[in-house]
């Protein structure tokens, strides 16, 4: 490099900091600026200053090497937050947290993966930049849920900010345990941030007029599929004369299942058509029942009785496909659970695999480079794995929701600390740690160029990502959606194990009346009228039809 080029480098990586913050970079421009970054000069002129900004903020925190695409994620969240922009809502949430300092969060994640995040960084830097201290309460999943309720009536204030499930808002909002956070939006956040979210997610957390906290987790499925196996010739040619069509990946319930049996009977022992995480309580028959329910064209109750709607046609054919999508699957595949699916995919035993995006990450071999993930294999695959939209629409199963508690006593702090962790450069970065479970939702995250460097075809899967979150479908969200699913999840394991699927769908409508006799039908019809409103509601208001579809390059 010459001086012209090093003066030109230096001036414009600032700016090009600002437009990794806001995806704006090209892959392109990103690529060769960062090459020039890792080892074509000594770091120096603006990125010095960058590097002092991360030294003078990292005293406990351990930041990523700042020569890989993580080190270069940290060092944009730290200047974002020292440096601005001064409008910036990780800037803002800083300046006015400074004044906090000595107080202690206390932060409810669920046990594991989730919790190693914050124990590993945003909250070891909010710390070093506010002097706020923060305490991660590990909670069982079902726990996230009842604990915050039992300590709200027994007014302990033991907790300060929840990770939730959107599906829960409803009841915890209306039964006083979590506050709206609208005053605390208009008092500190940039509005632009808001815009950055996918359509599906922004306005998830909204109810009965009010916000109720920051969606921080896109846990939308997406079909993972096996390139090499839909390549082969001869497969191609076999496919064509048997069915009279090309051998591609499926985009109906019909041709999944048919394509999948044609590999399992083309391949097996070797490899199977798919693998479905179908084993009772691990969920798994929920989502998958949910999202190919409305897919079909179900709903889940009358409009005017609440009564259940789920023994109709739609119900039938879609646990029909259900039954042939098992047939046409991995040996023992109605006894897996997500882990077990995801290391028969991993090992190159199955050629489909849906699931939550980790999957991506994990089938790159990007997770496996942290310990964290050595419950999982390393991909066998790596390289050979292509990105498609299911077929219908996709179940955004679960994500999380960050909430402010009603008995919390550092209420503005904690506030400020939601508003920081989930700003968008922030959370870029905690969504590309290898041992994370936080997964892409805001559209700075779907174009970074830094999160599309991790992989080779890791925009191919943040494009997927954004595409799937289109079409999707969310849980429920109303109160009782917890035994609504658990009914769900019974009748597939009964189904699975022969029960006709006319009366299990008979039976299961008798426990979802059951269920909505016990919360108030009238109640449950106010509620199911709210989440009817939201995007992804239905397979006929998703994203999509509601023409607010994100499309990417």
């Amino acid at each position: 490099m010459n001086d012209r080029e090093r003066r030109e480098f230096e001036a414009g990586l600032s700016g090009d900091v600002d437009a990794w913050l806001k995806g704006d970079t090209s892959r392109r421009e990103f690529l060769t600026r960062f090459g020039m970054a890792t080892g074509m000069i000594a770091l120096s002129g603006s990125m010095a200053t960058l590097m002092s900004g991360v030294a003078r903020a990292a005293m406990k925190t351990e930041l990523a090497d700042l020569n890989s695409p993580l080190g270069l994620a940290h060092a944009a969240a730290v200047k974002a937050s020292t440096e601005g922009p001064a409008d910036g809502s990780a800037f803002r949430a800083v300046k006015a947290a400074q004044q906090f300092k000595g107080k202690t969060l206390n932060m409810t994640y669920e046990a594991g993966l989730q919790a190693l995040e914050p124990r590993n960084f945003s909250g070891v830097l909010w710390e070093d930049l506010t002097g706020i201290s923060s305490n991660i309460v590990e909670l069982p999943h079902p726990d996230q849920y009842s604990k915050p309720i039992a300590e709200h009536i027994a007014a302990s204030g033991a907790y300060d900010i929840l990770d939730i499930e959107p599906a829960w808002i409803p009841s915890l909002a209306d039964g006083g345990v979590i506050a709206p956070i609208d005053d605390y939006i208009a008092k500190h956040l940039n509005k632009a941030d808001l815009d950055d979210y996918h359509p599906l997610y922004k306005n998830i957390t909204t109810y009965k007029g009010k916000v109720w906290g920051f969606f921080d987790d896109g846990d939308v499925f997406a079909l993972y599929y096996r390139k090499d196996v839909f390549d082969d010739p001869k497969l191609k040619d076999a496919y064509q004369k048997k069915f009279g069509k090309p051998l591609e990946v499926p985009k109906t319930w019909d041709d999944y299942s048919q394509v999948a049996q044609f590999i399992t009977d083309s391949m097996a022992p070797n490899v199977y058509g798919a693998a479905h995480f179908r084993k009772a309580g691990s969920p798994g028959n929920q989502y998958g029942f949910l999202q190919q329910f409305r897919a079909n064209g179900g709903v889940f109750f009358d409009d005017n009785t609440m009564k259940a709607q789920l023994n109709t046609p739609a119900g039938v054919t879609t646990l029909k496909q259900m039954i042939a999508q098992n047939t046409a699957s991995l040996p023992g595949n109605n006894e897996l659970d997500a882990v077990a699916a995801w290391a028969a995919w991993l090992q190159g035993k199955v050629a489909m695999l849906y699931s939550w995006p980790p999957t991506g990450r994990i089938t790159s071999n990007y997770a496996q480079r942290d310990k964290a993930f050595s419950f999982v294999p390393q991909s066998a695959i790596a390289g050979k794995e292509g990105y498609a939209l299911l077929p219908g629409n996709p179940e955004m199963a679960s994500g999380y929701v960050k909430s402010l508690t009603a008995d919390s006593q550092n209420a503005e702090a904690a506030y400020l600390f939601m508003q920081w962790v989930v700003s968008p450069p922030l959370s870029l970065a905690r969504t590309m740690a290898p041992y994370a479970l936080r997964d892409p939702y805001r559209l700075s995250h779907y174009k970074s160029p830094i999160y599309r460097s991790l992989w080779p075809t890791a925009k191919d899967y943040l494009v997927n990502l954004s595409n799937s979150a289109n079409t999707a479908v969310i849980d429920m969200i109303m109160p009782g959606w917890q035994d609504y699913a658990l009914t769900i999840d019974r009748m597939c394991t009964s189904v699975w194990a022969g029960t006709d699927p006319a009366k299990a769908l008979t039976d299961a409508a008798a426990e979802w009346d059951a269920t909505t006799d016990r919360l108030g039908t009238d109640k449950q019809k106010a509620f199911y009228a709210e989440f009817k409103k939201l995007p992804g509601s239905y397979a006929d208001h998703t994203v999509e039809k509601l023409g607010m579809a994100v499309k990417l390059d």
